[in-house]
């Protein structure tokens, strides 16, 4: 699968990436459409520190192509919006209305890829510099099909930051 790698000093263009199948309450979404948000460029240039080997990108949409055994919100063709957080919806600041302050998902990192062979983390929960990424259910944020995949796809950081900074 063809993508982009952050390898601790830069990144490249690879077709030597894999994706695992999604675990239960996972969705597997195939990329149509992917932004390159400040933070991306961050990581590249060092900036803000992450693990390598890891496929970055942050702001993603696009078309669902597997859902774990657990699933219920989207289904295979479905398309969707990819939400940077990956709430637990559990623990208590998701109970009390602060996804953003989960404790259950600050920092961890997971590895759903691999890249030649060995594991390779994701970014901000979401990993859309890839054909096709993993995320969690809450993060698969369904939309119209008639919504244009190449606008959806800033609405999972862009436009979150902006709404956020003024309200």
């Amino acid at each position: 699968m063809r993508g982009i790698v952050y390898l601790g000093e830069g990144a490249e263009v690879t077709d030597d990436l894999e994706v695992r199948d999604p675990g239960p309450t996972e969705v597997r979404v195939g990329i149509v459409a992917a932004g390159v948000c400040h933070s991306d460029l961050s990581v590249i240039n060092g900036t803000i520190p992450w693990k390598a080997p890891s496929v970055l990108g942050h702001e993603g949409a696009g078309v669902v192509e597997a859902v774990g055994s657990e699933v219920h919100s989207v289904e295979v063709g479905d398309h969707v919006v990819i939400a940077t957080l990956a709430a637990c919806g559990l623990c208590r600041a998701c109970a009390t209305g602060r996804p953003t302050w989960c404790v259950k998902t600050l920092g961890n990192v997971s590895t759903p890829f691999t890249y030649r062979g060995e594991p390779a983390s994701n970014f901000a929960a979401t990993s859309v510099f890839a054909e096709s990424t993993i995320v969690k259910e809450v993060q698969a944020v369904k939309i119209d099909k008639d919504v244009p995949l190449t606008s959806a796809c800033l609405i999972g950081c862009g436009v979150l930051t902006g709404v956020g900074s003024v309200l």
